[in-house]
């Protein structure tokens, strides 16, 4: 036993070697160490844009574009929930008194309008293009967003026109010619 307490002895470091070691140690162990924040800041909310897709699109007629600007917390997949009753439910909140400017791309117009407190803004087009694009901006205290929406014209109503504006020219030629 007294032969490994002299062992001891002879490896032991003086004092002040050992203070020294320790504060090392504690400087280098200092950033693992640090104490952790309970204040983890998430990443801000993004904004999302819903358009009505049941407005009736008619190739020369008013289109009104109908967006739903609605906030949408950091991680949530989609804004809507359904019930088993066959109620959609909107999960996001919307946001209200954004500015919202929709580009008709075909024809390089603009129109602006700002978001009421349901977070609904509406704009009336004249569809003069068969497929229109509108590039929907977002600007607003949370964020801005940008969106493409495109639209497919129905013909019907233009052919109709072109059809009924045939058949009374024809009527009128047959009337000033004498044949009817």
């Amino acid at each position: 036993m007294a032969a490994i307490q002299d062992a001891v002895r002879r490896l032991s470091f003086p004092p002040s070697l050992i203070l020294i070691l320790l504060a090392l140690l504690v400087l280098l162990m200092a950033p693992v160490l640090k104490p952790v924040s309970a204040y983890v800041e998430e990443p801000p909310p993004e904004l999302r844009i819903y358009y009505d897709r049941r407005q009736s699109a008619n190739f020369l007629h008013e289109y009104r574009v109908r967006v739903l600007v609605v906030e949408a917390p950091y991680g949530v997949a989609d804004c809507w929930e359904r019930l088993p009753n066959g109620t959609v439910v909107q999960l996001c909140p919307p946001v209200k008194d954004a500015l919202v400017r929709i580009w008709y791309e075909e024809l390089k117009e603009l129109k602006e309008a700002r978001t009421g407190q349901d977070g609904v803004a509406s704009v009336d087009f004249r569809l003069w293009t068969m497929k229109a694009t509108f590039r929907v901006e977002v600007y607003s205290e949370k964020g801005s967003t940008v969106q493409k929406i495109g639209i497919n014209a129905n013909p019907w109503f233009a052919i109709a026109y072109v059809c009924f504006a045939g058949m009374v020219s024809s009527l009128v030629f047959a009337v000033r010619r004498g044949l009817w």
